[in-house]
């Protein structure tokens, strides 16, 4: 063997024995790490696997029943230990949602047996707990969301309140959520109030007489309002039943810049009732809960609420469902 021969492979030989030593280097620190987790947050840490869904019996065909199923079962599979879950959105706050969509096709008493189980489920570490809530107030609670819906909410925050795993200032905001949606819920009566007319006559909300009441609380330079407010001009169905009797309208403006509100009092049509809440109570004293303006209610002819946070196209498919 030549000089030169000798020489490359000596230093061939070097760096395979230095790649062999930076590999067992790497997988001691790798190794290290995996003893200190959390320590070194250079290292990815691997995102947790899909947990199994549950499905419901076969024999099992009522659509009803597979809903209370689904909704009391949902997370029998899920490790709420690992709070990795945490961060796969693509894993669980996909599941959520789809746990979420379940709601409507399920009986209220399955619903709220359904999320005490999976909120109890997930005391087991307060990450994952305020990680389900969260989203639940993000999806529930969130005017903007599509599902928003304070009864769905409801048992989300009763859990949160009675749980003795939060302290009392984590429980703060909660407890307010949970008194206004208890207020004005689908079947209670709607709470009294004094509106005042461009007149200056008052009424009271309580004393409009009619079959149904839309009220509507809005603000008359908000494009929104006048989205919505267009909506309803422009329903056959609402139209209808404001010409033969069986609804009233009756808009609120609950701020305090009047000057606005009888500068845009054109834009409300005269077949409506259209005032203002001179005294502020509504905004307040919280008497309803406007998340979002504008916030539109329907109640029967006794003021109880059929329809709560609802839209102008919920409330043109309810009297095509129920017409004279």
């Amino acid at each position: 063997m030549s000089f030169l021969t000798a020489y490359k492979y000596n230093i061939m030989n070097m760096r395979f024995l230095i790649s062999l030593f930076l590999i067992a280097s790497i997988m001691g620190c790798t190794s290290q790490d995996k003893k200190t987790a959390g320590a070194d947050n250079t290292s990815t840490p691997a995102m947790p696997k899909n947990f199994e869904r549950v499905t419901p019996p076969g024999m099992m065909a009522d659509p009803k029943q597979r809903a209370n199923y689904m909704v009391t079962h949902f997370w029998d599979n899920f490790d709420f230990r690992d709070t990795m879950y945490c961060h796969a959105p693509n894993i669980t706050e996909r599941a959520f949602v789809d746990f979420l969509y379940i709601f409507p096709g399920a009986s209220p008493e399955k619903i709220s047996e359904g999320v005490k189980k999976l909120l109890t489920l997930a005391e087991v570490d307060v990450v994952m707990y305020n990680y389900f809530f969260k989203k639940a107030e993000h999806y529930l609670h969130n005017p903007n969301s599509s599902i928003c819906n304070d009864e769905h909410f409801i048992p989300f925050l009763e859990h949160v309140v009675a749980s003795e795993k939060l302290s009392d200032v984590h429980k703060i905001r909660p407890r307010h959520q949970l008194e206004l949606a208890y207020k004005n819920r689908i079947g209670a009566k709607a709470l009294d109030f004094t509106y005042t007319m461009a007149s200056g006559r008052t009424g009271r909300m309580h004393d409009v007489s009619a079959e149904y009441m839309l009220l509507m609380f809005y603000n008359p330079d908000c494009i929104e309002c006048k989205r919505t407010t267009d909506e309803l001009k422009a329903s056959a169905n609402i139209t209808a039943a404001i010409s033969s009797g069986m609804l009233k309208v009756l808009s609120v403006y609950p701020d305090e810049n009047i000057s606005i509100w009888e500068s845009h009092i054109k834009d409300i049509p005269s077949s409506w009732i259209n005032g203002y809440d001179k005294s502020l109570d509504v905004k307040n004293k919280e008497i309803y809960d406007l998340k979002a303006i504008p916030t539109l209610y329907l109640l029967d002819k006794d003021k109880k609420v059929i329809l709560k946070d609802t839209s102008a196209g919920a409330i043109h498919e309810y009297f095509g469902n129920n017409r004279r």
